[in-house]
């Protein structure tokens, strides 16, 4: 009944989010949406997925989604009569596309490759190889390091050009926090359980679900919520210390990686007996950048002068 329940509600919200008229409402609902995925991910027995999901794709990015319509609030241009005709054939259009990128999608999952692979079980053969012992960090950080080395990447890169617009504007930090008793005194409590969660998520990466992708998404909420709070993040100030941070997940990814290949063997490949421990610091690593680098798209995005919106919604 619960998967019935999933099945018919996922696509119905997933409907609400495209077909909202208010903007709001529409982020609400995709945050909705990324709540129905998290426990889609857990009925499919995919803890690391769920995890990463409820922190990610619908807790940090429903943040930025709202941040970003407070920015948009005051400064929203009515179409205009040029334009207005070209709407249905924009949409026909984009609804075209959506379709054959459907299909190609559709098309690559029934197309089976000749011989058929049988991963899970590939993967049990050669999971001693990787030094560790849970088959998603195993593919993650041995069998597939490329993989999360250039989503690392990807998300250096968008931080950095966030960051690069982000000095060029200004801002009123006030106006992000929330002057709320309640909010600060929970933070007393919540602050060192989110650091031992954290720390949790890391440690038994290697064993059972969680890593560096789930333990950063609970240290980059930590930030959040101090930010959101008026408590100023350690070293918040500091640019060495933000790009330093930034940075030495990726440095120390590709300088691990290159250890083999100097010594001539392959990039990426862990040497025999190694690859535990390497793993481990790397994942540490990247705990650190990732929060880092999750937190500064939130702190890349200057805080909208209300005082100004509010002039704007007068006039």
């Amino acid at each position: 009944m619960i998967d019935w329940l999933l099945a018919l509600a996922l696509p119905g919200v997933a409907l609400g989010v495209l077909l909202a008229r208010d903007l709001y409402q529409a982020v609400v609902v995709f945050i909705a949406f990324g709540l129905l995925m998290t426990l889609v991910w857990v009925r499919l027995q995919a803890p690391d997925l769920a995890l990463a999901e409820a922190a990610i794709g619908a807790g940090l990015t429903g943040i930025l989604l709202l941040d970003a319509l407070g920015h948009l609030e005051g400064n929203q241009h009515p179409i205009s009569a040029r334009l207005r005709p070209l709407l249905p054939v924009i949409k026909g259009m984009a609804l075209l596309l959506v379709v054959a990128f459907g299909l190609v999608l559709l098309g690559a999952l029934l197309q089976e490759p000749s011989p058929p692979v049988q991963l899970p079980q590939h993967l049990a053969d050669n999971l001693h190889i990787s030094g560790v012992d849970h088959p998603v960090t195993a593919v993650l950080l041995s069998f597939r390091a490329y993989d999360t080395l250039l989503e690392v990447a990807v998300i250096l890169v968008a931080v950095i050009v966030g960051l690069a617009l982000r000095f060029n504007l200004d801002d009123a930090p006030h106006e992000t926090q929330v002057s709320s008793p309640l909010l600060q005194g929970m933070l007393v409590w919540l602050l060192p359980l989110m650091l031992l969660v954290a720390a949790y998520l890391l440690w038994i990466g290697s064993t059972r679900s969680g890593g560096a992708f789930q333990a950063a998404a609970v240290l980059a909420a930590l930030l959040v919520l101090m930010r959101l709070s008026g408590l100023r993040p350690p070293g918040q100030d500091s640019l060495l210390l933000l790009r330093t941070g930034l940075v030495c997940g990726p440095a120390l990814f590709l300088l691990l990686g290159s250890f083999s290949l100097m010594s001539g063997g392959a990039f990426l490949a862990w040497p025999e007996g190694w690859g535990g421990v390497f793993i481990l610091l790397i994942e540490t690593a990247l705990t650190f950048s990732l929060a880092m680098l999750l937190f500064s798209l939130f702190e890349a995005s200057p805080a909208p002068d209300r005082n100004a919106l509010l002039r704007s919604k007068e006039k």
